[in-house]
């Protein structure tokens, strides 16, 4: 039988190795003059590791260089019906121009943000902003769409729409930011539902 005090220092222990399987971070917001808040982990802000606050796609991007330019991009909705809105979260680490391209299911390309001026900052920005007299719409085909976001210091004045595959867009994209020393691309995708 075991006495009082190997069975304290027993359940001591449980409750020490219990309490470490948890953890709870206290971090600053970006922007908030030093107020702690509860928080979950940040990426580290070195300029070698990713610095999107999301996983990233299982498909790397073809497309140099990386998307280091970008602080935050997120697609709100990741699924959307046809004719529905749709915005980017973004937040970029340089200011410059912001042009987001998909492609269909079907292969097709579209434009649906060209040459959009961004200030970098912490806060990320609605991309279009709400009210703005262009807007992104879910559009047809239903299925998997492949988006790319490209940011870069000055107007890319893309022309995607009309090409076909990820060979042509890929190459087009490449091109449009071979004019720039620095630049960023960050690949993901969303769904368009059927109704």
């Amino acid at each position: 039988m075991l006495t009082r005090r190997p069975l304290t220092i027993v359940l001591v222990a449980a409750l020490v190795l219990l309490a470490s399987a948890c953890t709870v971070t206290f971090l600053p917001p970006l922007d908030s003059g030093g107020a702690a808040t509860v928080d979950r982990p940040r990426p580290p802000t070195g300029e070698s590791t990713s610095t999107v606050d999301r996983p990233r796609p299982p498909v790397p991007s073809p497309l140099l260089p990386s998307d280091e330019g970008f602080r935050v991009f997120e697609i709100a909705p990741r699924n959307i019906f046809p004719g529905s809105q749709m915005y980017f979260r973004v937040s970029v680490r340089r200011s410059g121009f912001l042009t987001i391209s998909a492609m269909d299911p079907e292969q097709r390309v579209h434009v649906l943000i060209r040459d959009f001026p961004i200030q970098a900052g912490g806060s990320p920005v609605l991309v279009p902003p709400i009210g703005n007299r262009e807007s992104v719409e879910g559009r047809a085909p239903e299925g998997t769409w492949r988006l790319r976001a490209s940011w870069s210091p000055g107007r890319l004045d893309a022309r995607y729409d009309g090409l076909r595959g990820l060979d042509a867009w890929t190459g087009a994209i490449r091109a449009d930011l071979a004019r720039f020393d620095d630049a960023s691309v960050f690949d993901d995708t969303y769904e368009v539902l059927r109704r």
